[in-house]
Formats: C-alpha cells, sequence, structure tokens
C-alpha cells in the first residue's frame, strides 16, 4: 500500500460517528484506506460501502485502550503500507461520570484510550509519515479548553492532545509532516445521545468537513461552529470571566451536567 501516487488514508474509530463520517468524506477513487475500530461488522460494512468508490478499503479490529495494543496496531499497518498520506486519531470515550464517581481504573482506562494510545501510534508510525508531506489530524474537544464538570476526567485526557500537537507542530517542523487538532464541541454521537444540553450539536458530518478544511488548509487549530470558537477565545483570553458567565447556567449548557447533579 502507499506506493507510487496512490493516497494512503488511516482513521481510528472508524466504525461510527465521527470517524464513520470522516471515512466517507475523504473516500476518493484510487485511495487505500485502513479503518481501525472495534466493531468488525460495522468495520467490514463501512469498507463494502467505500469500496464502490473505487477505495481499496481494509480494516483493522482492535480496541485501542493501551500503549502496547496501540503499538501492535501500529505495527500491522505499518506491514501493509510504506508510507501514510493522512493519518485520523479520531477514537476516544468518557466515562461520563463525576470525579468522585468513577474509579481509578476507569479513570486509566479512559486516560489510555484517549491520550496514550494516539499518542503511541503517532510515535510508532512516524517513519510512515515522514515518507510523505503526511498530515497527522487528531479529534480533541472543545473540553480542551473549556470547563467540563461532570466530565472531568474526559476533559483532562483530552487537554494534552492540544498541547502535544502544539509542542510537534514547531518540534517537527522540519520534517514535513502537518500536525492539527479539530476540536468539536457537543456532536450528535452515540455517546452523547443521552446527554441534556440546550446547546446545538453539530453533525458527525459537520465535524468530517472540519478535518478536510484542516487538511486542506495544513491548518494547527480548528474549532467547528461559530459559538465554540467564541466560547473557547473568552476561556482563552478570561479564564475567570467564562468561568462566571458559565456558572448560572450550567446546568442548562454543560452536556450531562443535569443529569449526574439531580441523581
Amino acid at each position: 500500500m502507499g506506493r507510487g501516487g496512490t493516497k494512503t488514508v488511516v482513521i481510528t474509530g472508524a466504525s461510527r460517528g465521527i470517524g464513520e463520517a470522516t471515512a466517507k468524506r475523504l473516500a476518493e477513487p484510487g485511495m487505500e484506506m485502513i479503518l481501525l475500530a472495534r466493531s468488525e461488522d460495522k468495520l467490514d460494512s463501512i469498507c463494502k460501502e467505500i469500496s464502490h468508490r473505487g477505495v481499496h478499503a481494509d480494516y483493522l479490529v482492535t480496541d485501542l485502550s493501551t500503549v502496547d495494543v496501540a503499538r501492535e496496531a501500529a505495527r500491522k499497518i505499518a506491514e501493509r503500507c510504506e508510507a501514510i498520506d493522512i493519518l485520523v486519531l479520531n477514537a476516544g470515550m468518557s466515562n461520563d461520570k463525576p470525579f468522585e464517581e468513577a474509579s481509578l481504573d476507569e479513570i486509566v482506562y479512559e486516560l489510555g484510550v484517549n491520550y496514550l494510545a494516539p499518542v503511541s501510534l503517532l510515535h510508532t508510525l512516524l517513519p510512515q509519515l515522514k515518507r510523505r508531506r503526511s498530515h497527522v489530524i487528531v479529534i480533541g474537544s472543545l473540553t480542551a479548553i473549556l470547563p467540563f464538570p461532570s466530565n472531568a476526567t474526559y476533559a483532562a485526557s483530552k487537554a494534552p492532545l492540544l498541547s502535544l500537537i502544539k509542542s510537534l507542530r514547531l518540534e517537527m517542523r522540519g520534517e514535513g509532516i502537518h500536525f492539527g487538532i479539530v476540536l468539536p464541541g457537543l456532536t450528535n454521537t452515540a455517546a452523547t445521545e443521552q446527554m441534556t444540553s440546550r446547546l446545538p450539536r453539530a453533525t458527525p458530518e459537520k465535524i468530517a468537513e472540519a478535518i478536510v478544511e484542516c487538511i486542506a488548509d495544513r491548518k494547527g487549530l480548528v474549532i467547528p461552529g461559530v459559538g465554540n470558537r467564541i466560547a473557547a477565545a473568552v476561556f482563552q483570553q478570561f479564564p475567570g470571566l467564562g468561568e462566571k458567565m458559565l456558572t448560572p447556567f450550567r446546568r442548562r449548557l454543560i452536556p450531562g451536567y443535569d443529569d449526574h447533579v439531580s441523581k
């Protein structure tokens, strides 16, 4: 794979939601695509669908929850392709629990899926990425900037991805790799369908478009949605003011907050 002029794309968490929408959005005739997720049935279905567009689609069933599993997945990917043009690190999960209710094992697992596993994949696949002017797009979360009470450990597991990408853009500037991160706000996926909030929900397809924008313009950071960009700017420039503004409306605005505090 990845020989000659063929474009090779690898996407994690590709069986549903943002990952699935991204796979379908990026699929182009002649492309070679490797999709990773836990659900073989879903992966097989998506691969068959995009294969009808002239894509050579393959999948790898894996639970990207630990460094060792991620390293092994990266090794299998490296065996299948000599170079990678686009790597989308999307796999993630949330305990969806207040801090004091989450066990340490749950917190460690969440951190493994959301931060340690993608870092392991990226680190192991660097040789394949350095062979092209590759794109590495990480799907973080707006909670890397905004507070997320009732899901504090999720926010904490997403925040280091933003710091990593900002630093790698400078550290590896000479390697020709484009590092970018997309920070979605509330998105309509299976993981959020039970969360209550008055905030508008983006579709996975909207986030996939943001990923395309990040790739096309080689951007370092993309925050989909005008409201999300305004909120991020407020909390970055005036964190104290942002907290004061959010506190009276946290029950209505913060996804899932009212569900937890009402128990």
